[in-house]
């Protein structure tokens, strides 16, 4: 790979010394400046997936052919395994430098966080689900089913009960964003990866699952009215007469005497 260095240094050599070197000694003088010269450094030239240890905690790792330093902080450091190059980046920190190459590669930074690289950077990522973070057959499990407003997330479209159980977040440009809001007696709550959103008590302008057009109905928050999700929002649909009240029933939602 790295020949066409090596050979070129030898020939600049060969021109200064007249050319008198005899073929043994321009053999010698090329291994010894390969063995000098043509060590791997960061720009040097290599095949993707390609990675090196430099030391115990950096290695070298190519990206769009050319190798660049990333750091592996954790506790095994940089090492040799059967399969090629281990970097334990477990101990890295946010911001830090990954290859795009490793783009969603992953670890538990500690049991309630983890640490996966996009866009050439390691983010850290908040695991507030029960089962919190977990390393396990050769993969970071993080558990999202619960979030906060502007937590790093890495899952485009991804969805979370917010922690106070209000509302559904979903993941946008790698931030959770307020995607509707649970506003019924049950909140927000997630089962065994599935989440459940009490939208029984909405007010007009909430939004609401456009999946859902026509099918979601709720009682106004001053129980007045029935609303309807319509265009990707709560609508009134019925006015509720004087002396009733909005009420959510197993088999729907309807103004009824209380």
């Amino acid at each position: 790979m790295f020949s066409g260095v090596c050979s070129f240094l030898v020939r600049e050599r060969a021109i200064k010394l007249n050319g008198v070197l005899p073929l043994r000694c321009l053999a010698l003088l090329s291994l010894l400046l390969c063995a000098s010269s043509c060590k791997p450094g960061v720009g040097s030239s290599c095949d993707s997936g390609a990675a090196r240890c430099v030391d115990r905690a950096t290695e070298l790792a190519c990206q769009g052919g050319r190798y660049i330093q990333t750091p592996c902080h954790g506790a095994k450091g940089c090492e040799v395994i059967a399969r090629g190059i281990n970097c334990d980046f477990s101990g890295n920190k946010a911001g830090d430098p990954c290859s795009t190459e490793d783009e969603g590669a992953a670890a538990c930074a500690n049991n309630s966080s983890m640490l996966a690289c996009h866009g050439g950077q390691y983010i850290l990522i908040p695991c507030r689900g029960a089962a919190g973070c977990v390393n396990g057959a050769g993969r970071a499990l993080c558990d999202t089913s619960i979030a906060q407003q502007g937590d790093v997330c890495r899952d485009q479209d991804s969805k979370a009960c917010a922690d106070d159980r209000s509302q559904v977040l979903v993941c946008k440009q790698h931030t959770m964003q307020r995607y509707y809001l649970c506003r019924g007696p049950g909140g927000c709550v997630s089962n065994g990866g599935k989440l459940s959103c009490d939208t029984s008590v909405a007010k007009e302008g909430d939004a609401c699952d456009k999946k859902l057009e026509g099918q979601a109905f709720a009682c106004s928050t001053d129980v007045n009215a029935i609303l309807v999700c319509k265009g990707g929002a709560f609508a009134r649909e019925e006015t509720c007469k004087s002396g009733q009240k909005c009420t959510s029933f197993t088999s729907g939602t309807r103004c009824a005497e209380p």
